[in-house]
């Protein structure tokens, strides 16, 4: 979490996310700050994964399509799990806001006296924001009611 952001070439950033990816044997979280750089940052490697992935199963179903259907594994793919309910483009790219949540922290003793020499208002609490994307690997599951 809160890696991304420090990696000033787009370029590294994909590479590492990429590395990530291929580590992941299940899930991915990825997590930077509640700003609107994070958030971009966080729109982009969403963006990324997904073209990646089904650029990866388009191309892996024409080879397979040639032998055999079956061949394509159930680990193909990703979808978003959190905090999207789709794979689609985000609504929020061209509006002018950007996603992002914020969850309230209990300060510890270090920071309270921390802060306090710094001689600014204490609060026992500080809301931490943050944007974030939940990946899985695999297809999305299809829900029949």
């Amino acid at each position: 979490s809160y890696v991304l952001g420090e990696i000033p070439s787009l370029k590294d950033r994909i590479t590492i996310v990429r590395q990530l990816w291929d580590l992941t044997q299940d899930v991915l979280v990825l997590v930077e700050p509640g700003t609107p750089h994070g958030s971009s940052i966080i729109a982009q490697m969403r963006s990324h994964i997904l073209w990646m992935e089904n650029r990866k199963h388009r191309k892996s179903s024409k080879k397979n399509n040639e032998v055999c259907k079956d061949l394509i594994t159930e680990k193909a793919g990703a979808f978003v799990v959190a905090p999207c309910p789709h794979d689609g483009t985000c609504p929020l790219v061209k509006s002018g806001k950007y996603c992002h949540f914020v969850q309230r922290l209990e300060r510890t003793s270090s920071q309270r006296a921390y802060k306090r020499s710094k001689g600014e208002p204490l609060r026992g609490f500080e809301d931490e924001k943050f944007s974030y994307v939940v990946f899985r690997k695999g297809r999305r599951p299809r829900h029949v009611f």
